[in-house]
């Protein structure tokens, strides 16, 4: 058994097709064939199903493939080791981000992080988290920069920001903004966003209740809830760093919010507890640092960077 069949069998799995897979790996489509069935033969089990319309792996086939995505991420760490010793920083870096995150901080940090890191592969994904943590667990991310979930067994988290919410209201409901001063958010004229407003330890949490907010449309974006309430009037709730995207017109729109305890939410970097790509974990905290305002980072990252041994 080789490193090489493993990783073709995990992406077989990937693909369930022979010519995606191969094409992925690199090789010939009967290259990747028979190093299959050599595998399948050493081991005298079927790994795969074959059909003419379908590719899945059998129940002994699963267990294999992931052994061997476990042994796959093993050996890449090995390489790892070797780059975050190096002087120079490289290798691949693969980041999952919060869809409600990711507007505000990915366009600057690609350009940041690939000006600074030319050498490093950088790839970043928009996932619910999930299938963050999921994508942790299983080694298809290094990092998740997200809304920290409830405690995961060997899951570390590292808080990097704070965000707060404020209330953008239409310019047509001129009692609703005297009523959100007051620290009332009237839930008959709310736009939800999916996803978006759960914020279990703030002073509002909507994302459980269905009778709060208006459900007609659950916006899957803070612009789409913007022109929402723009058109059809009611108001949101949107995280500060949107404000700066906003028109100076609609910027007169924007109300703070009263609340107890405060309408924020926390930005966290997630690794598994067994990550060692310190250099890399601070490459990425130094390139958020660079486009998230100085006041809503964690003070500690002002004066210190991220150990993890």
């Amino acid at each position: 058994m080789t490193l090489q069949q493993m990783e073709y069998i995990v992406a077989l799995d990937k693909y369930r097709h022979f010519v995606l897979a191969a094409e992925a790996c690199g090789v010939t489509q009967p290259t990747l064939s028979a190093m299959i069935q050599k595998l399948e033969e050493e081991l005298d089990v079927k790994i795969f199903s074959r059909d003419r319309k379908n590719i899945s792996p059998t129940a002994i086939g699963e267990k294999i493939i992931r052994q061997a995505r476990i042994a796959l991420n093993e050996t890449q760490r090995i390489r790892e080791v070797v780059a975050d010793e190096s002087s120079s920083m490289n290798g691949s870096l693969r980041i999952g981000i919060l869809p409600t995150i990711a507007p505000y901080l990915v366009p600057d940090f690609i350009y940041h992080f690939r000006n600074t890191y030319p050498n490093v592969n950088l790839s970043i994904d928009e996932k619910e988290n999930k299938s963050l943590v999921q994508d942790l667990r299983f080694g298809n991310l290094d990092i998740a920069i997200t809304t920290p979930p409830e405690a995961q067994a060997n899951i570390l988290e590292i808080p990097v920001y704070v965000e707060k919410f404020v209330a953008y209201f239409s310019e047509r409901c001129s009692k609703a903004r005297q009523i959100i001063t007051n620290g009332n958010l009237p839930p008959e004229h709310m736009w939800i966003l999916k996803e978006g407003h759960c914020l279990p330890n703030s002073g509002i949490n909507f994302c459980k209740n269905k009778d709060i907010g208006n459900h007609i449309y659950e916006a899957g974006s803070i612009d789409t809830l913007i022109k929402i309430v723009d058109k059809n009037g009611g108001y949101t709730i949107i995280p500060e760093l949107h404000i700066s995207t906003l028109s100076e017109e609609q910027k007169k729109n924007i109300q703070t919010l009263d609340v107890n305890p405060p309408a924020q939410r926390n930005v966290s970097i997630l690794i598994k507890d067994d990550f060692i790509r310190e250099r890399m974990v601070n490459a990425v905290l130094d390139t958020i640092k660079a486009i998230i305002p100085a006041h809503m980072m964690d003070e500690r990252f002002n004066r210190l960077s991220i150990k993890l041994r």
